[in-house]
């Protein structure tokens, strides 16, 4: 068995470095050759227009791509930095042009979003005109978007892992081992009514069949004839325990472990073809979650390191991972919710212990961590405002522009223009507010996500990871222009946590395999209304609300089950669970003492006694499947506390 295992362990990591492989040349082939240009603005020599028809590729654009952090948009920045409106005069007759400064590009009327340094570091280096080729220059561009994806799939595997090793010292596995030793007198065993009904899928103890039902089915089948020797024996002797290890379980073998979950994760994150088809079409998006998710694989290091002479050596890395972050933040200020994770993952909300930090194998400087959030942050505005130029005001006009569009839908400029649309419903319901009320519907709904925030972190802050995967599926709910490369990034944040996907019912389940209908529609109504003109907004907004409509349901369905996780394990850890099946089973046992007084001296014969017994049961069962109704068993009070 064991060479068995290490056969397939080989086998499996030879398979998924021959994904990974096809997936990095395919990537190669979309950015090079089929999609060269790099950009969805025109796509009149693409190999998509001319097989699927013109106005393709903006449509595909409109569903994967956030226009404000694309290669497009540092362009649009590049041309207002070499041409600024503020050096122009007011006479026709003459004008002038050259740099005008960062401060040009910020002139209202420009609708340029991305922050100065963001122009500086990348659009000055990658995109505006300079000596080198045009060529090398968007070679370089579709390179860093492969490296950034690499990285974010490597962080998620790390992320994992560190994830999973956290899990093993907790509670949580020591309940999981006493689980499925199957003691009767264990206090630390899951009732198989409370166990998750997918566990198997992963490894873990899955739902029992409810012993009423077990019971029902073999006086059924006892009817029937059938001959159960082993049962009655186990009836007999008393091995079948009440409550715990009655039903026979659902198990069976499990589809993916959790060792192998997430190298499955992050292969998956690398060669999904949303995140091939925004690279391939110039989104910068790929490189903010690249440093979201090297900063959560920074924050999640262990605290210290044993060199060889077996001493513990602290390992600092909190520096590190706020600067990730602040950098995130600074190009998108949405980034920022996530800070709230991290401070748990550093130890805010966890006891003091009397061990030092390095024993201990947990941080406690969230304070430390915070400190230097913003520190970084505050630094990088600085020396945006040194490049932007001006007084205080100038600065503050710059990053309402800038900060503003990311986590609130606004208009463009004072002309009204708003966005194009998206998979959300931000750009459609804008756009049918009266004028008046475009403010009250720009604060509330870009408050939406942010008032989740605390709530989440104080009910669930055992769980970092689960508010990491469900402020990013918030975010693609909530994100003014919603795309689902968003929501790709939190669907694999999400398979990290395999113990609350097992509790997740059936309406994700079919929510998640729905999701492609309404994108595959909304692409096709895009280009309908936009290019052939036999289509309109309502075609689109069904779409974009049946998309929403999914996202949401799989994020509540994710939150519930983490809910009903962290429940049963407190239970477990009260002796809760224990005290309720222990008093059952005394009601239980007092039954039969009533029950055993009879009216004759002596009593029938056993044999006679068993038989009358089996009738009397049989004519119950087959009375109760003639009705076309089953008896109703009262509920276990456990789950109707759930």
């Amino acid at each position: 068995c064991d060479y068995a295992r290490e056969l397939n362990t080989d086998a499996m990591k030879t398979a998924i470095i021959f994904i990974l492989a096809a997936a990095t040349v395919l990537r190669l082939l979309l950015s090079f050759a089929i999609l060269p240009g790099n950009t969805t603005a025109t796509d009149n020599d693409d190999v998509l227009a001319r097989a699927l028809g013109p106005g393709i590729l903006p449509a595909v654009g409109a569903a994967i791509l956030d226009p404000v952090h694309t290669w497009d948009h540092l362009e649009e920045a590049c041309f207002w930095l070499e041409n600024g409106p503020s050096s122009w005069t007011d006479s026709w007759g003459e004008s002038s042009g050259g740099s005008a400064g960062y401060g040009a590009i910020y002139t209202p009327g420009t609708r340029v979003v991305a922050p100065p340094l963001v122009v500086a570091f990348l659009g000055e280096t990658l995109v505006c005109p300079g000596p080198e080729s045009a060529a090398f220059r968007a070679a370089i561009r579709k390179l860093l978007l492969l490296i950034a994806d690499a990285v974010g799939a490597f962080c998620i595997y790390r992320l994992g892992m560190r994830t999973f090793d956290v899990e093993k010292e907790s509670n949580e596995e020591k309940i999981e081992r006493h689980t499925r030793k199957e003691e009767e007198d264990d206090d630390l065993v899951v009732p198989g009514i409370l166990r998750p009904q997918r566990g198997w899928v992963f490894g873990l103890s899955s739902k029992k069949i409810p012993p009423e039902e077990s019971l029902k089915n073999r006086e059924v089948n006892n009817c029937a004839g059938a001959d159960h020797t082993k049962q009655k024996e186990d009836d007999e002797n008393g091995d079948a325990p009440i409550g715990i290890a009655t039903s026979a379980l659902l198990d069976s073998e499990p589809i993916i472990t959790l060792d192998q979950l997430p190298i499955f994760a992050a292969a998956s994150y690398f060669c999904n073809p949303i995140s091939m088809l925004a690279n391939a079409t110039g989104s910068t998006r790929s490189l903010w979650d690249a440093l979201l998710l090297l900063s959560f694989c920074y924050v999640t290091l262990p605290p210290a390191r044993t060199t060889k002479e077996n001493i513990p050596i602290k390992v600092p890395s909190a520096t590190k991972a706020m600067f990730c972050l602040s950098v995130a933040t600074y190009a998108d200020a949405g980034y920022s919710m996530f800070l709230l994770p991290i401070m748990l993952w550093r130890g805010l909300l966890r006891g003091a212990q009397t061990q030092p930090t390095f024993q201990r194998g947990q941080h406690q400087d969230w304070k430390t961590v915070v400190v230097l959030y913003i520190f970084y942050l505050g630094g990088l505005h600085f020396l945006a405002s040194m490049l932007v130029g001006g007084d205080s005001s100038t600065y503050r006009s710059v990053m309402v522009q800038t900060m503003l569009p990311n986590i609130a839908f606004i208009q463009q400029d004072s002309s009204g223009s708003v966005p194009g649309p998206s998979m959300g419903l931000h750009w459609y319901m804008f756009v049918q507010v009266f004028d008046r009320f475009r403010p009250y519907f720009t604060v509330f709904v870009s408050g939406v996500a942010m008032m989740f925030a605390i709530p989440l972190t104080t009910r669930l802050y055992r769980y970092p990871s689960v508010l990491v995967a469900t402020f990013q599926l918030l975010w693609a709910i909530f994100r003014p222009t919603t795309t689902v490369h968003t929501l790709t990034l939190g669907l694999h944040l999400a398979a990290l946590n395999p113990r609350t996907i097992a509790r997740m019912r059936n309406p994700s389940l079919i929510s998640f395999f729905a999701l492609p209908v309404p994108i595959l529609l909304f692409v096709t109504f895009h280009r309908m209304w936009l290019v052939t003109g036999n289509g309109n907004p309502n075609y689109i907004y069904f779409q974009c609300f049946a998309y929403g409509m999914f996202v949401c349901i799989i994020t509540m369905e994710f939150v519930s089950a983490t809910v009903k996780r962290d429940k049963v394990r407190r239970m477990v850890e009260k002796g809760s669970i224990r005290k309720i099946l222990a008093e059952k089973k005394k009601d239980e046992e007092k039954v039969p003492k009533d029950a055993a007084k009879v009216d004759y001296k002596d009593g029938p014969p056993k044999e006679e006694k068993k038989v009358e017994e089996k009738n009397s049961t049989c004519e119950k069962v087959a009375e109760d499947i003639g009705n076309g109704s089953d008896r109703e068993e009262t509920p276990e009070p456990v789950v109707v506390f759930l």
